[in-house]
């Protein structure tokens, strides 16, 4: 039978694990994955698992294009995209940043609402609460709780 690209994939990616180390790594059966790695096409649960526990590229294991690793795909496609991409990555980046910062300053607002409305809080970062007389040079009293 005749090596598919796919195995031979299979195989560098496995490296010097045996079959049984693989089975418990993907959930497989060993009998199973010595047949997927000396060419039987292997199903897509096994792809999947293999690809997460081993930490590959999906797209390098089914085609042979890009990093072997996922940790490397980043790096890769940054290399490889044109400028325009690049700005879109930005942009969207950016965008999505906004957006975030926005939720943050809304929470951070209701926030000081809520403690300003609470009794006995002092309100403007320290200053007495309003109504409570303290003479100059002073200190406000602790409130009772």
């Amino acid at each position: 039978m005749e090596e598919s690209l796919l195995h031979t994939r299979l195989r560098a990616a496995a490296g010097p694990r045996t079959y049984r180390q693989l089975a418990q790594l993907t959930g497989s059966n060993s009998e199973t994955v010595r047949r997927y790695m000396l060419g039987q096409a292997p199903s897509v649960e096994f792809l999947s698992a293999f690809c997460t526990t081993l930490n590959l590229n999906a797209e390098w294991l089914l085609t042979g294009r890009g990093p072997m690793h996922r940790g490397e795909v980043k790096g890769h496609t940054l290399r490889e995209a044109n400028p325009h991409e690049l700005l879109n990555a930005v942009a969207e980046t950016l965008e999505r940043l906004l957006v975030r910062v926005e939720r943050v300053e809304v929470f951070l607002q209701t926030l000081e609402v809520r403690l300003r409305a609470a009794p006995g809080v002092p309100s403007d970062h320290g200053a007495p609460t309003p109504g409570v007389c303290v003479r100059a040079g002073e200190q406000p009293a602790a409130l009772p709780r």
